[in-house]
This record gives structure tokens, sequence and C-alpha cells, in this order.
């Protein structure tokens, strides 16, 4: 005879180990999913993000306090093999901190090239034909709340730039084969909370709490030919 194990202890032992585990490295199940199956752990299109709402009044805490929490990748689809080809170029954002961090996001200037404003971007190496053709405006003193997006805490989402085929064949240093090209994130102010006229209650937040520093993603090759 065998005796079954119904000890209540051991289950939930083991489940407050598998938590621990999980705390401990936070990152290891979004990270593992999204390597076997990124088409279902890619994030959702950044313009869905939840916008901002009275940044005077709500902001996260933890979201205000975080020094670097962005990290990115920048993923191509087939290069172009004729002129009404269109060429995709994916950028994911991924928020690795706890606390919900604002992005300055406009889905219409999302910039190819650095001119060193707030937002997101692609830079080519070498410099080609399409940088400035996706240029950003300069920022303002204080974002609209339209222009803030907030990206929860473990939370990515993606952003894809359409770039028609005429634009990118008769560009040698694209076709050559051998440019890169990676994504990045740049904050340059914490944005200026703007008092409404009239008699209010006073803001807690005397900014709009946007992270401010730059990163980048790795660098990755233009291939020009489909893999095989």
């Amino acid at each position: 005879m065998f005796r079954r194990s119904s000890n209540p202890n051991l289950i939930v032992g083991i489940f407050l180990l598998i938590v621990l585990s999980l705390f401990l490295s936070p990152n290891f199940l979004p990270r593992f999913v999204s390597d076997i199956a990124p088409e279902i752990y890619s994030g959702i299109p950044c313009q869905w993000l939840r916008r901002a709402d009275d940044r005077a009044n709500h902001q996260s805490l933890l979201g205000r306090a975080v020094t670097n929490p962005f990290e990115l990748s920048v993923n191509l689809g087939t290069f172009p093999q004729q002129g009404s080809d269109i060429w995709e170029i994916r950028i994911t954002l991924r928020n690795n901190s706890l606390g919900t961090v604002p992005i300055v996001y406009d889905p219409a200037q999302v910039s190819i090239g650095d001119n060193g404003t707030s937002g997101m971007g692609l830079i080519f190496t070498p410099a080609n034909a399409l940088q400035g053709q996706y240029a950003r405006n300069t920022d303002p003193q204080a974002f609209p709340e339209t222009q803030i997006r907030l990206l929860g805490p473990r939370q990515s989402c993606i952003h894809v730039v359409e770039v028609p085929a005429g634009n990118v064949l008769v560009d040698p240093s694209l076709t050559s084969g051998s440019a890169q090209v990676k994504a990045y994130y740049r904050g340059v102010t914490r944005g200026t909370i703007v008092q409404s006229q009239g008699i209010i209650a006073t803001p807690i937040y005397n900014d709009q709490g946007l992270w401010v520093g730059y990163t980048e993603s790795n660098s990755i090759q233009v291939l020009t030919t489909p893999l095989q």
C-alpha cells in the first residue's frame, strides 16, 4: 500500500518558493516568454497606452523615483525588393521598473535621426537620406497631455515605423548590406505644470514627472536579402 501525501504545508511551501523566485528575478518570465514567442509577448501598440490625465495631481511616486526604467529593442521587417513595398521597423519600449512611467509619444513624431528632443527614434549608421524625413518638433515647456502616455510596471509597447520602399532602394547606404540601426528614447525635461486661471487648489506636483535621460537598444545589421 502506498500512502498519498496530503500535507497542505508542502503545497503552500512550493507555491511560495515559486512566487519568491519570480520576485527575485522579476524580468525572468517576461524575457523568457518574449524570447520563445515574441508575437505573444511583444507589447501593445504605444498609441493604445493610457493617456496622461491631470499630471499636476496624478503621478506614480515609484515612477518619479526611477533612474533608468527603460529597455529598447529594434526588429526589422523584410527589406523591400520592389518600389511598391513597405519596409517595417519595429521599436519595442519596455518599462522594467515597478512604477508607472510617463513617456513622450506622438505616433507622427517618431524620429529617424536624433535632433536632441524628447521621444522615441531610430539612428542609422552610416547616416542616410531618411534622416530628417521624420523629424520631431522642438520640446515645449509643458507637453500636451495628449502627447504623454503611461507605461505601466513591467509593460512593453511597440511602435512600427513604415518606410516606403521608394525612399530606401535609391539609397546606397541602405542597400549596401553594411548599414546598422538602433532605437533610442530621450527625455530632455520633466515638463512644466501650467496652472489654470482662477481659484484652484495648489497642485501636488510642480512638474509633469517625465523621465530625463537617454537610453538606446543594441545595433542590428540591415540585411538586404531575406534569410534562407
